[in-house]
């Protein structure tokens, strides 16, 4: 069943954005016209770090990297990373910033014959940072000045005795940060996603439903349209990493659904023959009865017509 067929209110509102889940969707490039993105938005466990191609920051950046990887973050560094015949830009810059979790960024200009010659490519990748409402962990060496529109914001000024110490606590505050959005954003997403299942005319459905073992160990939930007398099974992807679980596992919900209707249609026509076989009891019963022990009869027969309304009421459940 598509969400067409069922006229679930899922519109786009023609922005470059498109919420999916709890992530939403980058649809436009920001610098080529016509040229689609597809980027979710902090889709992946990483942290992309901009910085110059100097040779004296390779310690940095191994301390970093190795922070990020003990707690569970795959750093992204641009500089290092290769993309042959692929478009640079997209692929290692602007989208590995839309997917990251939180960036860092290293504000180290080079100095020749005192003269600041600051890197544009990484002040770009600034900028492209903050106009996404990343969270950002800028660096810089202590002994040097940051640019006049960015000496606002909050910046780590570093130098070999408390580096570590620093982007220790930076690097948990923004997995905390991040983490603590993520989770508002799901269950905003969550809400949301209820709220248009709910105008479209469908209910959600507890563990009493008779399909509720169906779905129970897979990450669909099940509703149901009561004027259209139609079931749902409703499954929620974040990112495009959850789909091969979804595929997979509705294929198990499509197996385990076709049992279920032929193992319930077992038992009705089972109900059935037994309300038969009461129903002629009972009919046996008064219609052997003279008139004068006619409400013998109809006591007698009170437990049949008893057990009779049971598998009715069986029977219509179903």
């Amino acid at each position: 069943m598509s969400w067409a067929q069922s006229n679930f209110p899922f519109e786009s509102h023609g922005s470059g954005i498109n919420s999916i889940g709890s992530f939403s969707m980058n649809e436009q490039c920001f610098v080529r016209k016509q040229h689609s993105c597809g980027k979710m938005h902090g889709a992946s466990k990483s942290c992309f770090i901009a910085c110059p191609t100097y040779d004296d920051l390779e310690p940095i950046l191994e301390l970093i990297s190795e922070k990020l990887k003990r707690l569970g973050i795959d750093p992204i560094i641009a500089v290092k990373d290769r993309a042959y015949g692929q478009d640079i830009f997209c692929t290692k810059i602007c989208g590995k910033i839309i997917e990251s979790r939180f960036c860092i960024v290293i504000l180290n200009d080079l100095i020749e014959n005192e003269i600041r010659i600051p890197n544009p490519n990484v002040y770009y990748e600034y900028g492209l940072m903050t106009s996404l409402r990343k969270h950002i962990i800028p660096l810089q060496k202590e002994d040097l000045n940051l640019a006049f529109n960015i000496q606002s914001h909050d910046t780590i000024k570093y130098n070999s005795r408390n580096i570590g110490t620093e982007i220790e606590i930076a690097i948990r505050n923004a997995i905390k940060l991040t983490e603590k959005k993520e989770n508002s954003d799901e269950i905003l997403a969550n809400k949301s996603l209820l709220r248009k299942l709910e105008l479209a005319g469908f209910e959600v459905l507890d563990k009493e439903w008779i399909l509720s073992d169906v779905i129970e160990d897979t990450a669909f939930k099940g509703f149901k349209h009561s004027e259209k007398s139609l079931y749902a099974y409703v499954g929620k992807i974040d990112n495009p990493t959850e789909i091969q679980t979804y595929i997979e596992d509705l294929g198990v919900v499509i197996y385990r659904t076709e049992k279920k209707i032929k193992n319930l249609k077992e038992e009705i026509d089972k109900l059935k023959e037994q309300r038969e076989i009461i129903v002629r009891q009972i009919n046996g019963i008064i219609a052997g009865a003279s008139v004068i022990l006619n409400n013998h009869a109809y006591k007698e027969a009170s437990p049949f017509r008893e057990k009779f309304l049971t598998i009715e009421s069986k029977i219509d459940d179903f």
